[in-house]
């Protein structure tokens, strides 16, 4: 890739940013991925590592309109869901190993979240009975399994056989894969509409406005009830990192830079790195390491809204240029796991 994206980038950029039913939209991230597999395998220099980032930037998050959610996906896996108030996603169980960690950004009047092993559900679910309960009907059978959020708590599915679902929040997703692996075991958006009002300008404004929670909470299930855990900032150049989960293949983060703070330099060999500017604005400082390392090294503007893609190998590090925290989402993952 030049510094400037050949046409058929730029090609393939127009008709992703295009508001598209999810099945034309899917078909085309299929044909991004097989050509970022590609580019993602090649030797990374300053001007291939800036086009690849500028790229996805000027394409922005691949908009995925649900009748119940706008799902702001990049093609490693991470997201950002626009739910509807008493809407969410299906009561749903991974058919293949799949990640999952939900970061609560926001949660309006009615908001929850659903967890309960398969077992519990298939001894538990009664269609009608459910459909009841969805509809405002007491019932305590299901209502244990059902749990109210506060922003910046963190739901980690890592297993098979665990029924979930979030509904009516604001939510970041940080996941193996991009598509859905699932097995919905009641699906109440069947045959639901996509709302008028989900288009990329009304996507990309909430995403510019997004309140990223100031700390956050690992919540688990147990035989005491729900439990939430602190999850502990760690002080980094410049600022703080709260890590979510993930492991060796793939990692979830995200970084708290202060006014005027400058972030270490970071790289990854292996993983590439979804970059979410979630709040604030300055600089991505992106390139080789002897690059990023000069006294006025190349820059990319990064604001609220802005979305990241930095290949294996490639050298980077954050200024804060306004008034606000700078605040990152960085998702790393293996193009092998996350391009499947």
């Amino acid at each position: 890739m030049s510094a400037e994206a050949p046409a058929p980038w730029a090609s393939l950029a127009d008709q992703l940013r295009a508001d598209s039913p999810i099945a034309v939209l899917e078909q085309l991230e299929r044909q991004l991925k097989e050509e970022l597999t590609r580019e993602l395998a090649a030797p990374p220099d300053g001007p291939r590592i800036r086009a690849l980032a500028s790229f996805q930037k000027d394409l922005g998050f691949l908009l995925k309109y649900k009748s119940y959610a706008g799902k702001a996906a990049s093609p490693l896996g991470y997201s950002v869901f626009l739910q509807r108030p008493g809407e969410g996603f299906s009561f749903q169980q991974h058919v293949t190993h799949k990640t999952e960690i939900f970061l609560i950004l926001e949660v309006p009047p009615g908001g929850y979240v659903f967890l309960c092993e398969f077992d519990e559900w298939r001894q538990a679910y009664r269609r009608d009975r459910f459909l009841a309960w969805l509809n405002g009907a007491a019932d305590a059978q299901y209502e244990r399994f059902r749990f109210v959020p506060q922003p910046g708590d963190v739901v980690v599915i890592d297993r098979l056989n665990v029924v979930h679902s979030v509904v009516g929040c604001t939510l970041a997703e940080f996941a193996t894969v991009s598509t859905d692996m699932v097995d919905r075991l009641h699906d109440q958006n069947q045959a639901r509409v996509v709302p008028p009002e989900f288009t990329r300008a009304f996507s990309e404004d909430r995403l510019r406005r997004l309140v990223w929670p100031d700390a956050s909470n690992r919540v688990t299930s147990g035989a005491s009830g729900w439990e939430r855990a602190p999850i502990v900032p760690e002080a980094v150049s410049g600022g703080w990192r709260t890590t979510f989960g993930g492991g060796d293949r793939f990692a979830a983060a995200s970084f708290r830079y202060e006014r005027g703070a400058e972030s270490d330099i970071a790289t990854d060999a292996r993983r590439a790195t979804s970059i979410h500017i979630a709040a604030g604005s300055g600089r991505l400082v992106l390139g080789t390491q002897d690059e990023v390392r000069r006294p006025s090294p190349p820059a990319l503007a990064a604001c609220a809204g802005d979305l990241f893609l930095i290949p294996p190998g490639a050298h980077y590090r954050f200024v804060n240029e306004g008034p606000t925290p700078f605040i990152v989402a960085q998702h790393r993952i293996e193009s092998a796991v996350a391009f499947v």
